[in-house]
């Protein structure tokens, strides 16, 4: 007589009053917790080493998950450091901006801990959830959490892509999660000059063109001489994606550039002892931490700001000396002129109105030119 075929589901553990109920998926074997399933057809059956119906519960889990990714995507099964090292070879063709890909290795440097040697299909949105949580914990920003779930969206698309796992549960987490960006706080005089004052010449004057221009701190840490054209009062910038942009530079800001010194060996406007400025935060937060400590000792008020807290300086005074939102929006190269709205806040509402007014005419101007430029543009033979 034939044996009978051993059914596809695991027996209901018979309960036994010296032991707990063993998890699904497991049986009692003596006083160890043994697993028992099938997938695709393929029985799996082995000792948990363990007598925990807690840790045998994950243990079956993880087997279970390691099982169904074989039985998808093959059997030499994609680990999460496999994945990471075909997603940088591929990265690196692919985005034009190495501070991106830079930033893109350092979020997942910090994730591989959370996620090292589990299977790519395997990673899930609890541990993507897990992930957040342990940030939130160490105290990171929201935008911060953002930019690494921006890279690891980035690998698991890659993945999938590749085959080696279905859905990209960064991605959906990374659009539930809020951006809470801290209130802006405008630096005042008395403050900017008691850093200013704590500062080498060169890392004074890229702060007071930060104020001069709106540019962000990198930007004019890689500003090229070259680019630059006083007698246009104009700078060449590059952005993101390698984006090449020109901007309008005023009367204070050509005389701040302009009078940097040359160095020999160095293509950039500002350096320092003929090196380019490259650990600029660095020498900032040394700088405000010393006025801290002269204002605390002086007993004279100090309010510390950050660098790009002069960038907010530049467009509200911009807004508040007559000009208008949209080309304000287009000098800092905001991708939505609603980003550049949030320094209306700072205006009186005449000046909120007039700054509006002026965005509207700006936009009517550059239409008609476009209209122009189309009714002019010869026919196509």
């Amino acid at each position: 007589m034939a044996d009978k075929p051993r059914p596809d589901k695991p027996r209901p553990d018979k309960p036994r009053p010296d032991k707990p109920r063993a998890p699904k998926h497991t049986y009692w074997r003596g006083d160890t917790l043994w697993c028992r399933f099938t997938v695709a057809g393929r029985e799996v059956r082995e000792s948990l080493q363990t007598g925990s119906p807690g840790i045998a519960a994950r243990r079956v889990a993880a087997l279970r998950d390691k099982a169904i990714g074989r039985a998808k995507f093959g059997e030499h099964v994609v680990s999460w450091e496999d994945a990471g090292t075909a997603w940088a070879r591929y990265i690196a063709g692919q985005v034009g901006s190495p501070r991106t890909v830079k930033r893109y290795a350092d979020s997942l440097s910090i994730a591989t801990p959370h996620f090292a040697g589990r299977p790519i299909a395997d990673l899930g949105k609890d541990h993507v959830n897990a992930f957040v949580t342990a940030r939130r914990a160490g105290g990171v920003s929201n935008a911060t959490i953002r930019r690494d779930l921006q890279a690891i969206s980035s690998l698991l698309d890659f993945a999938e892509d590749e085959g080696w796992r279905e859905g990209n549960p960064a991605r959906d987490k990374m659009r539930r999660l809020k951006e809470h960006r801290d209130p802006i706080t405008l630096p005042d005089e008395a403050d900017i000059a008691f850093v200013l004052s704590r500062l080498a010449p060169a890392h004074a004057d890229m702060l007071r063109a930060a104020r001069a221009t709106g540019m962000r701190q990198a930007e004019l840490a890689t500003a090229r001489r070259k680019d630059f054209d006083p007698v246009r009062k104009s700078l060449l910038l590059m952005g993101k994606g390698r984006k090449q942009r020109t901007i309008e530079l005023s009367a204070e800001a050509v005389e701040i550039l302009s009078r940097q010194p040359a160095a020999l060996k160095c293509e950039t406007i500002f350096h320092h002892g003929g090196k380019p400025i490259g650990q600029a935060a660095f020498v900032y937060s040394r700088a405000r931490r010393a006025a801290q400590k002269a204002a605390q000792k002086a007993g004279l008020p100090f309010r510390g700001f950050r660098f790009h807290d002069m960038r907010h300086l530049y467009a509200v005074e911009f807004l508040q000396g007559g000009g208008d939102i949209y080309t304000l929006s287009q000098h800092l190269r905001h991708s939505s002129v609603k980003t550049t709205e949030i320094y209306l806040d700072f205006l009186t509402p005449e000046e909120a109105e007039a700054a509006k007014r002026g965005g509207r005419k700006a936009l009517d101007a550059e239409a008609a030119i476009g209209e122009e430029t189309a009714s002019v543009r010869p026919a196509r033979a």
